[in-house]
């Protein structure tokens, strides 16, 4: 199966794929804050804070860093956006891997489940034959709408 997570689903969907690699074929995750640590770096931290109030422990998100686990035993894709607004880009990049890669799209957070070049990316993922990973191609004026980063670009 495909899992296709949104934000904090897609940190759901990483967890599944590490728990259970054999029955996972791919994750794709949209804005998802994989590097995310520090709660104080989210747009909408001070909003949490008003709402539930401080408590202990509210500095850190209490989970190992993606680096320290390693890229995920199946292929992955992280789409995100620069002015995503609510989790800071950096922290959607997926980890550098040969089945890895973190695609730009142009639009907001709350925008990423309908914008149509992230579902054009989701669609060319799960439209992928099983067992046949690529990297994603968008060709001629589409490849407009995106940006790509890979392992190569990274080093």
């Amino acid at each position: 199966m495909s899992l296709v997570g949104w934000s904090l689903g897609g940190i759901y969907a990483r967890e599944i794929a590490r728990a259970a690699p054999s029955a996972v074929r791919q994750v794709v995750t949209l804005g998802s804050p994989l590097r995310l640590r520090d709660r104080g770096r989210s747009n909408v931290s001070a909003l949490l804070e008003a709402v539930r109030g401080p408590y202990e422990g509210s500095d850190q998100i209490q989970r190992p860093s993606e680096e320290a686990r390693g890229p995920l035993p199946v292929p992955a894709t992280a789409i995100f956006t620069r002015s995503d607004g609510v989790v800071p880009w950096r922290a959607c990049l997926e980890i550098p891997s040969t089945t890895s890669e973190s695609v730009e799209v142009f639009g907001s957070h709350s925008g990423l489940g309908l914008n149509p070049a992230a579902l054009w990316v989701i669609a060319d993922r799960l439209a992928q034959p099983e067992g046949t990973w690529r990297a994603f191609r968008a060709h001629g004026a589409a490849a407009r709408l995106f940006r790509v980063e890979r392992e190569e670009q990274r080093a």
